[in-house]
């Protein structure tokens, strides 16, 4: 039991009660092993050790441990955010394994306060913070790994893979090795008007060469941990936002991470909503998308996610509209404040008349769930003339997108042409020093 009287004031004299579970215990049993599942407990134990001393280990089970941890070590005003930070440390860090690197996933739910933590207050405070844990939207929980944890050789393979592939890249972002390359939303007849700029992710190799990380990215999908990316790059943009003040930006989550309650209940986006709150501003130039499969399954807190994101002034924006995914009726609920049609629909619009027909007939649909329609996937002139004459209004690709080196240059200049609505921006004239370092075309 921790000594309250030893290392707390007396005011300060209570504990929280923590269950941390290991949410993809069974499929790394399947996929590596059941040593390989009693290395990862023994790995998560020390990690929570590491954050929390004294504390006071209760009990384990198959896949989860249970603590009392200091709540002055936790700072009970704050105790979400630290949770977050908990979570986010024990999920990022590989446990290697023989030659392979195996990702954590792992939800925390946490007791109020209990003074002295003993007897019936511990019982409550157990019940507590199981109930919380219960409530927890890790997709890697609620999924389940019904392909990975089988006895199918194939699906316990393709775990491997992703787990190499998302280890790798959740590596390389810690490390710095990776970069957003800025792709222009403008529009069709002044292609100098530009609505936006989005972030796309990118790593180069030795020789310089740009690959862009959706692989990596779906891979992190599967395994249930695609927020740990999400939360970490928007707060990139975050930064980009604050060091430009005219620029403004977007980038693409997943579904899966549109959810508060994330590794903990209530703790998941706290730094990012913290930033907001500071900075209010940075809202209003953000928008963050995602794939409009969103409607089809709400998972746990998505609309009080999207809800409290909107109130805050961030830009919600679906793409993939028209992929056959959601009705109408489904989409309306998320209310987006702009909405991008598939690009296969523009890739087929000159393979016949009723094909290209279809991009005028979803654009119009789109208008009735928001005022800006975006269409993606332009890459030559004849689709951008094709564009032009179905009356899009914005569209996406076929531009240099730049490489960000934030602070080295301005991400976006005021449109110099006055005929331009001053409130959208244009990419700078890059130096010839830095040609070399803009991403492919998109």
């Amino acid at each position: 039991m921790i000594d309250l009287d030893r290392i707390s004031p007396p005011n300060r004299r209570s504990n929280h009660l923590l269950v941390v579970r290991l949410d993809n215990a069974r499929a790394i049993a399947a996929a590596y092993g059941e040593e390989a599942l009693v290395a990862a407990m023994a790995h998560l134990r020390a990690g929570i050790a590491g954050h929390f001393d004294p504390v006071d280990f209760r009990e384990a089970t198959g896949d989860a441990i249970t603590l009392l941890a200091h709540a002055a070590m936790l700072e009970p005003d704050f105790v979400c955010a630290k949770i977050e930070a908990l979570c986010t440390d024990l999920c990022g860090r590989p446990m290697a394994h023989g030659d392979c690197q195996i990702l954590l996933s792992v939800s925390i739910g946490h007791s109020d306060p209990v003074p002295g933590g003993l007897g019936e207050d511990l019982a409550k405070a157990t019940e507590s913070a199981r109930d919380r844990l219960h409530r927890v939207a890790a997709p890697a929980a609620r999924d389940r790994f019904t392909d990975a944890s089988g006895t199918d050789a194939s699906g316990r393979a393709r775990y491997r893979d992703d787990m190499t592939r998302a280890a790798r890249l959740l590596g390389q972002v810690a490390r710095g090795e990776t970069f957003f390359a800025w792709r222009p939303v403008f529009d069709p007849r002044q292609p100098e008007r530009i609505l936006q700029h989005e972030a796309l992710l990118r790593y180069a190799d030795e020789q310089g060469e740009q690959f862009d990380c959706v692989a990596a990215c779906q891979a992190l999908e599967r395994l249930g941990l695609v927020h740990l990316l999400d939360r970490a790059l928007v707060l990139r943009v975050l930064d980009e936002l604050e060091a430009d003040p005219r620029a403004r930006l977007s980038i693409a989550i997943s579904p899966q991470s549109l959810s508060f309650d994330l590794g903990g209940y209530d703790a998941a986006w706290t730094d990012f909503l913290a930033r907001l709150e500071r900075r209010p501003e940075l809202a209003e130039r953000l928008v963050l998308e995602f794939h409009e499969s969103a409607a089809c399954r709400f998972w746990p807190g998505t609309l009080t996610f999207l809800n409290t994101l909107r109130e805050l002034g961030v830009g919600l924006g679906l793409f993939g509209f028209g992929s056959g995914h959601a009705s109408l009726r489904q989409l309306a609920v998320l209310r987006p404040d702009q909405v991008k049609l598939d690009s296969a629909f523009l890739r087929t619009a000159f393979l016949s008349e009723r094909n290209r027909a279809r991009i005028g007939q979803l654009a119009e649909q789109a208008h009735t769930l928001c005022g800006t329609v975006i269409l993606i996937g332009v890459e030559t002139p004849a689709q951008i003339r094709l564009a032009v004459e179905e009356g899009a209004p914005w569209v996406a690709g076929a531009r240099l997108g730049r490489v960000s080196r934030r602070r080295a240059w301005s991400i976006a200049d005021p449109v110099s042409d006055p005929a331009c609505n001053r409130e959208f921006a244009a990419p700078v004239a890059v130096s010839a020093a830095l040609r070399a370092a803009r991403s492919p075309v998109f």
